[in-house]
């Protein structure tokens, strides 16, 4: 997968006014079974690990589990109560986007599929059903596939707890909302390296983040006017700063890993790739032509042929 290049594993994250609909059902499994795992995330892994003077603050902190949140997948903090809001939907959809990034992987089916699929939703805000829906794929069938099911849950579980980690930065770190321009970059940078420090004191492989990083983009493009804006900011800068610490030190991210040789590769590769992203949205122009060619090529119309079951 390491070797795709980066537009191809685009997921989204952020707010949009897009609506993505799921059953009773669905919402019910994910409280039944993803909000425990999140839980013992947080208060088994990230939180005994913290440095000792965040720890007694850190057990004050609320995990806040509304059905919906304010787009399809909206992860965000509240520090002024405490409280890191991850709502069911929002869940349900990241899982459901790391599953088809597996999928495709396990296929070599053309993933630039995905990313029209996002930005329709998020960009465009078309309306579109649920990814597995809209590409007319089976969740249970998809994860009898060995392949599909341990890459989709890294992808999920490294994601998720990066979210954790970094949300949990900004209520430790006394971070303000409301904040705009060069001040939200400074918070957001701040949240990024708290996050991943956290990683590094578990040497655990931080794939999840660049699924995170690069929807955001989507969301909230690094632009000029974007950088004096937007509320929750993503720049080069910040990924740039990310991909650095990477390729610097690949082995602070792995000595926790079966195979920290191998993992520390796999980590500087992830690096390169997170720094050439960075060099290429430095470029305003990058998001105006990027997603017109996707939908050219990849359209939306062709969504349920192309990497069938």
């Amino acid at each position: 997968m390491l070797k795709k290049v980066f537009f191809l594993w685009i997921v989204t994250a952020g707010f949009s006014t897009a609506e993505v609909v799921y059953s009773p059902a669905e919402i019910q499994r994910v409280r039944e079974r993803t909000v425990p795992s999140i839980q013992s995330v947080m208060w088994q892994d990230i939180v005994p690990r913290l440095p000792s003077e965040y720890r007694a603050r850190a057990s004050d902190v609320k995990l806040i589990f509304p059905e919906r949140g304010p787009g399809p997948m909206s992860f965000y903090a509240a520090p002024a109560r405490q409280e890191i809001h991850l709502p069911l939907t929002s869940l349900r959809f990241y899982d459901d986007i790391a599953t088809l990034h597996a999928w495709f992987e396990s296929r070599s089916c053309p993933q630039e599929y995905i990313q029209t699929y996002l930005a329709a939703l998020l960009r465009a805000d078309e309306n579109l059903p649920a990814p597995l829906v809209a590409f007319g794929l089976d969740r249970d069938k998809l994860f009898a596939d060995n392949y599909t099911y341990d890459l989709s849950g890294k992808i999920f579980s490294s994601g998720v707890q990066f979210l954790l980690a970094h949300e949990l930065g900004h209520i430790l770190l006394d971070h303000r909302t409301g904040v705009e321009g060069a001040e939200s970059q400074r918070q957001e940078a701040e949240a990024d390296t708290f996050a991943l420090d956290h990683f590094a004191r578990l040497g655990g492989n931080p794939m999840g983040i660049f699924w995170y990083y690069q929807a955001a983009w989507w969301h909230d493009p690094a632009s000029e006017k974007g950088r004096r804006e937007n509320s929750h900011p993503v720049s080069a800068e910040r990924i740039r700063a990310m991909a650095t610490r990477l390729m610097d030190n690949p082995g602070e991210f792995a000595h926790g890993e079966a195979d920290p040789a191998r993992e520390a590769n796999l980590i500087s590769q992830l690096g390169m790739m997170t720094a050439a992203f960075a060099d290429l949205i430095d470029d305003d122009s990058f998001l105006n032509w990027i997603a017109p060619a996707m939908f050219n090529d990849f359209p939306v119309s062709n969504l349920r042929n192309s990497c069938p079951h």
